[in-house]
């Protein structure tokens, strides 16, 4: 086996002996999830609601139906470890990490009425997505040889987020003090002899 890259028929370069390898199914249970692309087969079935061959021409083929749910389902570590040996600046992943960036605010619009039902879980769901959208951007810019620029924490690029998740934590913690202090119990529970 030698060391040199071994570019796939969509361009791609991967480690040697992966050139032909299948995308890993995370789940071991293939009647929960079918994995319908590998990196040999370019074919792509997705939700009625979107088209990933058009859509996300460049990341299609980390993009499989969970059949459980009827969600689109990626192997986002797969994609990003396979790219992490090609020589920059790169077009093609400079406009895979755009697409990634674009595939997971689309997935987070695609949950809404599932997430609407849960205030902690939509907040933590939104703040992940903006995350993986913002580090998808940066490296985007960074494979395209540009300067992403400095960093820029979440609680200041996104305010509203911040401000939910402290919301969050005051009344997760309001409601553990009325829990565990019950009424007309002293005032510091901890000082409260236990056993």
């Amino acid at each position: 086996m030698s060391n040199v890259k071994q570019p796939d028929r969509h361009g791609f370069e991967w480690p040697p002996g992966l050139a032909h390898a299948p995308v890993p199914v995370r789940c071991p249970s293939s009647a929960v999830r079918r994995l319908v692309t590998t990196i040999r087969e370019a074919s792509v079935e997705v939700a009625p609601q979107c088209d990933a061959s058009n859509r996300w021409p460049h990341i299609r083929r980390f993009l499989w139906v969970d059949e459980a749910t009827d969600r689109i389902d990626d192997d986002y570590l797969t994609w990003h470890f396979a790219t992490e040996r090609v020589s920059f600046p790169s077009a093609k992943v400079a406009a895979a990490y755009e697409e990634w960036a674009d595939f997971f605010e689309w997935c987070l619009a695609w949950r809404a009425d599932e997430l609407a039902a849960g205030r902690v879980k939509r907040h933590l769901v939104e703040e992940w997505t903006d995350s993986m959208a913002y580090c998808c951007r940066r490296s985007a810019a960074w494979a395209r040889g540009d300067d992403p620029g400095e960093w820029v924490p979440q609680h200041q690029r996104r305010p509203d987020l911040d401000a939910e998740g402290r919301a969050i934590v005051v009344e997760i913690i309001a409601g553990l003090d009325a829990w565990r202090q019950p009424a007309g119990a002293h005032a510091d529970w901890r000082l409260r002899k236990v056993g």
